[in-house]
């Protein structure tokens, strides 16, 4: 079964702002098996939605699936485009007008006239309830494709695929496609196909993708056979081993919190060139207060020797990047919130401050208990902002092999 993707809105084609929606559906989709035939995004003006449907609906997929243009402003004209489109006529929902008016009035707000249009619906076709937010979705028929509409604010359209679409689209499924990930992080792609391509070549009923990103590269594996893929399966964590972080999606962060929360183990950080990139991701993970017992961002040399207690003449003879200030900042913030690990880093995240010796992309990461201190040095690229990411993967990845 095949399904299109139809994105509607100006701010898309202006860059304004990025299309998560398409990659998300996308994604999920592509997880159940099914295939993405055409995405196409297009203004909220109603030639071109119209436009827009009658080409994909030319390659007969199963499903259409739109988002956006469903607002109470006036430049919002996606709800009327596709009730013309669809022959159906407009008709007030006065029950859900109350029901909206009052979950306003319970947040103190005003209800206003525009709001009104949220209570629309057709007179044909089904309407699909928004747990998170006003904007319902519809459903229609044409020529043997549901077009399924939904919102565009992704927090609202997602609850909506979950809840609603996604269990539709299983129902519909003739042929399932069984799919694994596993998630690997600290070597390229080109090295997880060497060591893994003989493996290919003797189970050639699987299919196998990478995806690289500033984290590391995950393998999606997929066959129509559950036996097949789980022999698959087994045979590349053979192979990976510990370079494989994750098998069910995690990030490496949760994982991290987990073996801390499972082992009755806390942490305390020390960070420099992250900025406090590795303590956001740790809070963003639920339970982490249990293990992580806080940490300073000693971006300076100052707060090094201020908050860590590093003297200033090390700093000075050997930098702020290197293996013995990153050995004692570890050390270091270990004992002051007597944790039983200290994690550190320092480096250059660029694009400036590099030299000869210390490139832009040099990083020292070090971790302590209280048995023995490990540092390790790592070169990454230029690119700033890549590069924070990188570091902080490469000290979670560090961490959990030390663990």
């Amino acid at each position: 079964m095949n399904i299109s993707i139809l994105s509607i809105g100006d701010e898309l084609l202006s860059g304004d702002t990025i299309n998560t929606n398409f990659s998300w559906i996308s994604s999920k989709v592509s997880e159940l098996g099914i295939k993405v035939d055409k995405q196409v995004t297009c203004q909220d003006k109603e030639l071109d939605i119209i436009n827009a449907l009658d080409f994909l609906l030319v390659s007969k997929p199963g499903f259409v699936i739109t988002t956006g243009g469903l607002g109470p402003t006036e430049d919002d004209v996606t709800r009327s485009s596709l009730f013309k489109y669809f022959n159906v006529e407009e008709k007030f929902d006065y029950d859900y007008w109350e029901k909206l008016k009052s979950s306003y009035n319970k947040m103190n707000m005003k209800v206003l006239i525009s709001n009104k249009s949220q209570a629309i619906v057709p007179n044909k076709g089904e309407v699909i309830d928004n747990p998170k937010g006003s904007a319902r979705g519809y459903s229609f028929y044409k020529n043997n494709t549901e077009i399924i509409i939904l919102p565009g604010i992704p927090l609202e359209m997602k609850v909506m695929m979950q809840k609603f679409i996604l269990p539709k689209l299983v129902q519909n499924l003739t042929k399932p496609i069984f799919r694994k990930t596993l998630r690997t992080t600290g070597y390229p792609e080109s090295i997880l196909a060497e060591k893994i391509g003989e493996i290919i070549k003797v189970e050639d009923s699987c299919k196998i993708g990478y995806y690289p990103s500033a984290y590391g590269v995950d393998i999606r594996i997929s066959s129509t056979s559950e036996i097949k893929l789980e022999k698959f399966h087994i045979g590349i964590r053979s192979i990976l081993k510990e370079k494989i972080f994750s098998l069910n999606n995690d990030s490496i962060e949760k994982v991290i919190i987990d073996m801390l929360s499972i082992n009755n183990k806390t942490i305390s950080i020390a960070e420099s060139c992250t900025g406090g990139l590795i303590g956001d991701r740790i809070t963003n993970i639920p339970g982490s207060s249990k293990v992580f017992s806080g940490g300073f961002i000693t971006y300076s040399n100052q707060s090094k020797s201020n908050h860590l207690e590093i003297s200033s003449n090390l700093i000075k003879d050997s930098g702020a990047v290197s293996k013995i200030v990153a050995k004692q900042m570890s050390e270091r913030i270990r004992e002051k919130f007597n944790t039983s690990y200290g994690l550190a880093i320092t480096g250059i995240a660029g694009p400036g401050g590099g030299s000869e010796d210390k490139p832009v992309g040099t990083v020292f990461i070090s971790i302590s208990d209280k048995n023995r201190t490990l540092v390790n040095k790592f070169l990454f690229g230029n690119d700033r902002a890549k590069n924070k990411i990188k570091f902080s993967q490469a000290a979670f990845n560090m961490l959990r092999l030390f663990i």
